[in-house]
């Protein structure tokens, strides 16, 4: 029995303080500590602070992952691309992972990669129950308010036990821990990189279920989120990149049926 080698996980970075090398490196010293020495792969998007990139080598080496430094900022889409790139020509699943995770306990990406769908195929795309630092829920998959038109966190906030939360659940997930197949990869492709910064994640959901697959939310795969940490700072070309990014969206899924991503109003 051939033996499937194994999924890569790809960290996003771009470092502009000492404390966001802090988050990082606590990040990757989780990955490595709960997934059994992963093949990760650090792609660092054109950070400003070269010398926390020259720092991040050195902490990528001593514990055995690699570090590609791209040299202009990009955006999300087009950095995480450089990993699901070589995981689909590798013949591997890719697992994405946000530099602002951090994992707690093991076993998360065995839940992940044993994840089925509702037809009993491995998922599609599966994601995480993602907690904030305080214990409450920050993601539990995603679902689409008919009210506002956006798309939200399920359970933002509620208790980490919610009992809602701790089902699977057949909806788009965040690309901030997403599990993605090498059959999807070749099917769907890589990300849109037309979106900058932001609702990526949210699209290539959407495109997998356009294409008759499956996106499920795995809570029994948990990290904690200290969401937005890189992003908090957000300066005028960010700020354009979010914008362009939610407009595109709206754009490219207008005619779509989005009411089975919709709860119920009782």
């Amino acid at each position: 029995m051939t033996v499937p080698p194994r999924p890569l996980c790809v960290v996003p970075t771009y470092l502009r303080t000492s404390e966001d090398l802090d988050v990082l490196v606590r990040c990757l010293v989780s990955l490595w500590g709960t997934a059994g020495a992963p093949d990760a792969l650090v792609v660092d998007d054109g950070s400003p602070a070269r010398e926390l990139v020259e720092l991040l080598r050195s902490a990528t080496q001593e514990l055995g992952l690699e570090l590609i430094a791209k040299d202009a900022n990009e955006g999300f889409a087009r950095t995480v691309n450089v990993g699901m790139r070589r995981a689909l020509e590798q013949g591997r699943d890719v697992v994405l992972v946000n530099a602002d995770l951090e994992f707690t306990e093991a076993g998360w990406l065995e839940a992940m990669a044993g994840r089925t769908d509702t037809q009993c195929r491995p998922a599609a795309v599966v994601g995480a129950r993602l907690l904030f630092p305080n214990g409450c829920i920050q993601h539990a998959g995603v679902f689409f308010s008919s009210a506002d038109h956006k798309w939200w966190h399920r359970c933002a906030y509620a208790p980490a036990n919610l009992p809602e939360a701790l089902v699977p659940t057949l909806c788009p997930v965040t690309g901030a821990l997403q599990l993605i197949r090498h059959a999807t990869l070749e099917q769907i492709g890589l990300y849109d990189e037309a979106f900058r910064m932001g609702y990526e994640d949210v699209d290539y959901c959407l495109r997998v279920f356009d294409a008759g697959l499956e996106c499920i939310y795995e809570p029994a795969a948990v990290a904690v989120h200290h969401e937005s940490f890189f992003r908090r700072r957000e300066d005028e070309t960010l700020s354009r990149w979010h914008r362009e990014s939610a407009a595109r969206l709206v754009i490219k899924w207008r005619t779509a049926d989005l009411s089975p991503f919709t709860p119920e109003l009782v």
